[in-house]
């Protein structure tokens, strides 16, 4: 496993419903500069209210992280959990976006190794999984860095612009990275 870029510029720290408005301004920037990197249409989170936000920041079982400069949220991330004695060993990370005009600095690798880090510190999460979008080369590139290799692709499971894009689904073993 790699280790992320030192964190100098900016502070890494769980996020909650207060931090709602800048999440939601943060995610509508990287659906408008990355739209074929994320399921949602623009359009659609445009919908969604601030409540939505709130409500998903403070969902049981996920946690969020956000890369801050100062007071602004320059990048977030979540871990999905799951119930259940026979899955719960399982987690999913989520949801990584980047302020589009701090992509390269190093944001993205320190969530996802906060990320995998607050996993272990779980104690009870043997396995990450994720789903990309194939061609989405540098997020494949950065989730390869950290050990995420690819188990499985779904075929036409992405529509953009009247094209369909596969979805790659992969793994990190916390047991063996």
């Amino acid at each position: 496993m790699i280790h992320a870029p030192s964190a100098a510029s900016f502070v890494l720290r769980r996020l909650g419903p207060a931090d709602a408005a800048q999440y939601r301004a943060l995610r509508l920037a990287g659906l408008r500069a990355f739209p074929h990197a994320f399921r949602p249409a623009v359009e659609e989170a445009l919908e969604q209210p601030l409540s939505w936000a709130e409500k998903r920041l403070a969902t049981k079982g996920e946690y969020w992280f956000g890369a801050f400069d100062g007071i602004e949220l320059v990048g977030a991330i979540c871990l999905r959990t799951q119930e259940g004695a026979k899955i719960r060993h399982s987690a999913s990370l989520n949801a990584l976006v980047v302020d589009p005009e701090r992509q390269r600095e190093g944001i993205g690798a320190a969530l996802v190794a906060h990320l995998i880090a607050f996993a272990r510190e779980l104690g009870f999460i043997r396995q990450l999984t994720l789903t990309v979008h194939d061609g989405n080369s540098g997020a494949v590139n950065l989730y390869e860095r950290f050990g995420f290799r690819q188990f499985g692709l779904e075929p036409d499971a992405f529509l953009h612009d009247g094209a369909y894009y596969a979805k790659q689904h992969r793994q990190l073993s916390l047991l063996t990275s």
